[in-house]
């Protein structure tokens, strides 16, 4: 007598759902085209916020963060390995110095935010640690305080003009670079310089001057 095979719908989603995990792997981080090397000046941060700031007194550009693009647009929140500071704990020095949280001083909880948004859409070709290491050599890289200072335009708090900042970026590296501005009326300041990287993160690209948001002049 010949058997007949019952199978269930159970089985039958389950064979189906084994069958998209074999040939249809979940992607743990998207296609990106370049990186955003995004530098933030703690004065203009700290200005803009609500109490405490322990920033304020600092006077380097320090790491806001190293955001993947696509297309001009940010890749953010992929699925991948989350944040885990033992992977990247023998470069603690290196991040406390390019990379503090100048608003709370919550060092590694700020690098994990950035690497959790981020860094992690950047995974299929950099893993933790390889991540935090090209954020410190670009920053160490990039003087932009030296290269302003070089152009005669040392932080006093005045007005400086946009054009007089991105030609003494240019100068100095060669590359031209994005500006970000916060602020309205009267108190409209640079809080923000985007230098740009290839999907490699070693060679330095021209970033798209329309993504600048700053108006001719703003406080510096």
């Amino acid at each position: 007598m010949r058997r007949e095979m019952v199978i269930s719908k159970r089985e039958v989603v389950l064979m189906f759902a084994l069958t998209i995990t074999i040939f249809f792997p979940v992607v743990k981080s998207q296609a990106f085209d370049n990186f955003w090397f995004v530098q933030q000046w703690p004065p203009a941060v700290c200005n803009f916020q609500q109490g405490r700031c322990v920033g304020q007194g600092l006077r380097t550009f320090t790491v806001h963060g190293l955001w993947p693009q696509k297309g001009g647009t940010s890749v953010i929140n992929c699925s991948g390995t989350r944040f885990d500071f033992t992977q990247v704990s023998h470069l603690q020095n290196d991040l406390n110095r390019v990379w503090p949280n100048v608003i709370t001083g919550n060092n590694r909880f700020f690098w994990g935010h950035e690497w959790n948004k981020h860094g992690i859409c950047s995974e299929s070709k950099f893993d933790m640690k390889a991540y935090f290491q090209m954020a410190i050599n670009m920053r160490d890289s990039l003087d932009l305080m030296n290269a302003l200072r070089v152009g005669g335009l040392a932080p006093n708090g005045r007005t400086k003009s946009r054009q007089r900042v991105q030609s003494a970026i240019r100068a100095q590296f060669g590359k031209e670079p994005v500006l970000r501005c916060r602020g309205t009326g009267r108190n409209v300041r640079l809080i923000e310089i985007v230098m740009c990287f290839d999907d490699d993160g070693v060679t330095l690209i021209n970033c798209n001057p329309a993504s600048s948001n700053c108006a001719n002049s703003f406080i510096f």
